[in-house]
């Protein structure tokens, strides 16, 4: 049965059960006059959101906008599945990754290269979404959902460079997709998780920085769940990110990239302490989103000294 809460007035949080894990995914429904989606999850979790859709008591065919936050298969993978039972709905992606929803190719070559083929099993088929079925946005753009709820949608690169934040003005909360990185156990671990190859350190930085400056009352994270600790959490990220830049960056200095993954990952596990009461979500973390997330830091640092 999916698992659906209503994490603020009108915005609805669906277990999309992202590699048939719960609590590691999630899609967000948006129910005012004119009704979105925040991400669609993979392939393999259409049937899950569409259900929880109808939990809430919305037709699949009253949604409006699919939303994703960026191109990255876990978030936008599913888009095109999921519209086929939406006939109005738009696809609304950033400017810079909208033409991967169309155009498969290289978007799948890079997942591949940067996740593996097994992962990537686990998201389903991935198909096109028709060209005339996306709306590219770009920063400072806006949808008017209601009377009282507007989404501003914020450049956020550096987990992608074509990251979308989303600020919804109802409650005040911020969609933060993978800018900040997985909120995991409940909010017991923040994981930055940003892959090469377009994984850029000071840019990431700085996205959060201006994600502070909004003031917000609430982050809704992709992976996974809702917390009302928005300054705390979003300092926590800038540590974290520049605790392991430092390290990896002095290895660059040293010409020891080679051996600094060990290095970075044991540091990072220690951390990972609360998710080991799941032995199942822990070996997913640490065989396939912990190696990803140190191959971006260690790819930053290569591009940056020419290695």
């Amino acid at each position: 049965m999916v698992d659906v809460r209503e994490v603020a007035e009108n915005i609805f949080m669906i277990d999309d059960q992202l590699c048939s894990m719960p609590k590691l995914g999630s899609v967000y429904l948006l129910n005012e006059e004119k009704k979105a989606l925040v991400d669609s999850g993979p392939p393999s979790s259409a049937s899950l959101v569409v259900d929880g859709i109808r939990k809430v008591g919305v037709r699949p065919d009253d949604i409006n906008y699919i939303i994703v936050t960026h191109v990255h298969l876990d978030h936008a993978g599913g888009a095109a599945v999921l519209i086929k039972d939406m006939p109005q709905a738009q696809v609304v992606a950033h400017h810079k990754g909208a033409k991967h929803l169309v155009k498969l190719t290289e978007l799948m070559e890079s997942t591949i290269r940067t996740q593996g083929t097994r992962i990537v099993e686990q998201y389903g088929e991935v198909v096109p979404v028709k060209p005339e079925r996306i709306q590219a946005v770009h920063d400072n753009d806006t949808i008017k959902l209601s009377e009282g709820q507007v989404l501003d949608f914020i450049d956020a690169p550096g987990h992608a460079l074509h990251e979308l934040c989303i600020y919804e003005r109802r409650n005040g909360g911020i969609f933060v997709g993978d800018a900040i990185g997985l909120y995991l156990a409940d909010g017991e671990v923040l994981l930055p998780c940003h892959p090469p190859p377009s994984f850029d350190v000071e840019v990431c930085i700085n996205t959060i920085k201006i994600l502070m400056t909004l003031n917000a009352s609430r982050l809704y994270f992709a992976h996974f769940g809702v917390s009302n600790k928005v300054q705390e959490i979003l300092q926590l990220a800038i540590d974290d990110i520049l605790s392991y830049a430092g390290m990896v960056a002095e290895a660059a200095r040293e010409n020891s990239l080679d051996v600094v993954a060990e290095m970075l990952t044991a540091q990072i596990m220690a951390k990972l302490e609360p998710i080991k009461k799941t032995p199942t979500f822990y070996k997913l973390v640490v065989e396939d989103l912990l190696p990803w997330g140190v191959a971006g830091f260690i790819n930053y640092y290569r591009k940056k000294a020419n290695i």
